[in-house]
């Protein structure tokens, strides 16, 4: 599945912008408004087309919240950051679209489809990379990047397709809207970003319809198994004997004092080095046994209280095949 990057995304979405603010008559800046309109939904919020085309702007945006009503066979509801629902009430707004209230979206798809691609020039870009439904997921890539949960992004998505793997988490809509909602606005875990790292060779892929088990063996003899989509196998090549870099960050990882092993999940052994405690947030670093690796976990300062861990006590470290994101050794 074709994605952008981050930085083609910002490329890509400030293109758009400077476009729509060009023109100097009313009529032309309506016509390219409404487009960008359009580009701002998928953009931000990751609808299809014919989502985004569907919307009636008097009933299907609520500014208070910043979240935009998607109707269809895949209604729900989709929360976008702040600064984006700024711009689009602004363009709904605009005195020159008084008389389109209600319909400013509502724009021919293949006239659309059209618009989109000729930002490809200008961006430098391949023409299949800068239509619809490559921003769409781009958005959804950038969601998952920013350590959402795959559940809630396949609901922010309106993908009816479930991840097949055993333990996998239901979220009702209220809790997908909460969690996707807190993510944007706040990006609270930026404060504890730090990152584990694994490096290895791939030496078993087992595929399904929709998701994919990648166990990596590491130079030091660890395995660590990360789940994947499909779109994921694809866009890195993956194959066994392939050289890649797992990551997990340090709040998806858990500690115990004891964890009897569970299939999928990665578990190891080893002694604290470091605890750093805080007023609700703590951090403890595991030296794991003979791999020369370190895992730094972020857990709640009443957590760890509860686990009594200190430096030289004995712990496992242990995260979900989900939490780990497979990179490779270029990126």
């Amino acid at each position: 599945m074709k994605q952008l990057s981050k930085e083609n995304l910002r490329k890509l979405t400030d293109a758009w912008q400077a476009w729509a603010k060009e023109p100097e008559s009313e009529s032309q800046r309506r016509s390219r408004d409404r487009l960008h309109l359009v580009f701002l939904c998928i953009r931000y919020g990751a609808l299809r087309l014919s989502e985004a085309l569907a919307l009636n702007d008097l009933k299907d945006f609520d500014w208070p919240t910043c979240t935009i009503k998607v109707g269809g066979s895949r209604g729900r509801e989709i929360q976008v950051p702040e600064k984006a629902m700024a711009l689009i009430r602004d363009i709904c707004e605009a005195p020159r679209m008084i008389r389109l209230r209600g319909a400013i979206a509502r724009l021919d798809q293949g006239y659309v489809r059209k618009k989109f691609y000729e930002f490809a020039g200008p961006c430098g870009l391949e023409r299949g990379l800068v239509g619809p439904q490559v921003v769409r997921h781009s958005r959804g890539s950038e969601l998952l990047q920013d350590n959402i949960p795959l559940s809630i992004v396949q609901k922010f998505l309106g993908q009816r397709s479930p991840v097949q793997a055993a333990g996998f988490v239901s979220f009702s809509d209220d809790d997908a809207r909460r969690i996707v909602h807190h993510h944007l606005r706040q990006e609270a875990l930026k404060r504890t970003s730090a990152r584990n790292a694994f490096s290895g060779t791939v030496t078993r892929l087992e595929t399904g319809e929709v998701s994919a088990r990648v166990e990596l063996s590491t130079l030091q003899g660890l395995k660590v198994n990360v789940l994947v989509t499909i779109e994921s196998v694809q866009r890195l090549g993956l194959a066994e004997g392939q050289l890649l870099a797992a990551t997990v960050k340090a709040p998806f990882v858990m500690l115990d004092r004891e964890c009897e092993a569970r299939d999928g999940v990665n578990r190891f052994s080893g002694t604290v080095t470091s605890v750093n405690r805080g007023d609700v947030e703590s951090s403890v670093v595991v030296d794991v046994d003979g791999g020369a690796i370190t895992l730094c976990s972020i857990l709640s300062t009443d957590e760890l209280e509860g686990l009594g861990l200190q430096e030289g006590d004995r712990a496992n470290v242990f995260f979900s095949p989900f939490a780990a994101v497979l990179s490779l050794p270029e990126d």
